[in-house]
């Protein structure tokens, strides 16, 4: 590998999935280059949301996922690997067998993000690359939690960038956990969806940020499967997804359509449905909630987030 080029491995373990990020950060350039970046989807926050604490199945899920991430990283000669933990650790009453269960049998050590370090973070990793002066809000809905962040740029450069403090908030509205508290029935009723709506409007009323006059970015599943819905891609693809736009109208129209269908007819949209289809209403839902309270016709898509700001902190301990 070259000498200027840093590798590392960075894994975001989240309610619905597990992802990991193999880059090269640049020395020459100050570029992020993504070597390889995976997806599995196993929910391991399964009952979480009612039980607090994770199921043994998950245990073993997740110790198979990692060891496979693993070995591929040890294949892609990477320098280091680092594993975080999001919503579904942070609620857990057994987070911390779980996270010495995983060292046992994979050697990764977890840790576990704060709700305003995952936003932070995620934050970061959704705007590194579409960088310009100016305000900017990126909304992340993960399984267990969204987070809500944004700031004011006053530059377009990446080192300016890690320097800033946005405003975050991480909130309990995910699409695993409104699924399971709401839309546990697939199509869900009228009064179901109703009530999943009054229940993330009244989370949103926590939120005391100022989100006028700002660019909007999403970023995770829910924002990416959408983008390649609305392309009517058969499998994802990150290149043709990333920085297009949805507006609130074609959001309000996934919303009508997934909540009129049946699981196996959501199936058939594209394989990037398997493992997201009867989670796809709850998190439209929570876009569109946010979008109209706080007065968005536009979202920007990024398909990078948490992973890719992870990894811009880890160089940044380097470059400081």
């Amino acid at each position: 590998m070259d000498s200027d080029l840093l590798r590392k491995t960075i894994i975001d373990i989240g309610t619905n999935t597990i992802l990991m990020l193999i880059a090269d950060y640049d020395y020459r350039s100050g570029k992020v280059i993504t070597v390889s970046d995976i997806q599995r989807i196993p929910r391991l926050g399964k009952g979480v949301d009612t039980n607090k604490k994770i199921l043994t199945e998950s245990f073993w899920k997740a110790s198979e996922i990692l060891s496979e991430y693993k070995k591929i990283s040890n294949e892609h000669n990477s320098k280091e690997i680092i594993a975080v933990g999001t919503s579904f650790l942070r609620d857990s009453s057994n987070k911390d067998e779980f996270i010495k269960s995983i060292s046992d049998m994979t050697g990764i050590n977890i840790s576990i993000l704060s709700g305003k370090d995952e936003a932070k973070w995620t934050f970061i990793g959704g705007i590194y690359d579409k960088l310009r002066t100016g305000k900017f809000t990126t909304i992340d809905i993960g399984g267990g939690s969204t987070e809500i962040t944004s700031a004011e740029l006053p530059t377009d450069h990446l080192n300016d960038l890690i320097k800033i403090n946005p405003a975050g908030i991480s909130l309990d509205i995910g699409s695993v956990r409104i699924k399971e508290r709401f839309l546990g029935k697939h199509p869900p009723n009228f009064d179901d969806i109703i009530k999943a709506e009054n229940f993330i409007n009244h989370e949103l009323e926590k939120m005391s940020l100022n989100l006028s006059d700002s660019f909007l970015i999403g970023v995770a599943g829910t924002i990416t499967t959408l983008g390649a819905y609305k392309l009517k891609l058969n499998s994802f693809s990150p290149e043709k997804v990333d920085g297009i736009s949805i507006n609130i109208d074609e959001t309000e129209e996934f919303l009508k359509e997934f909540a009129t269908s049946t699981i196996e007819e959501i199936y058939t949209r594209g394989k990037y449905m398997h493992g997201r289809a009867d989670i796809i209403t709850s998190g439209v839902l929570i876009l569109k909630c946010f979008m109209e309270k706080f007065g968005f016709r536009e979202i920007t898509i990024s398909t990078k987030g948490l992973r890719y700001g992870i990894f811009i902190r880890e160089i940044s301990k380097l470059l400081n």
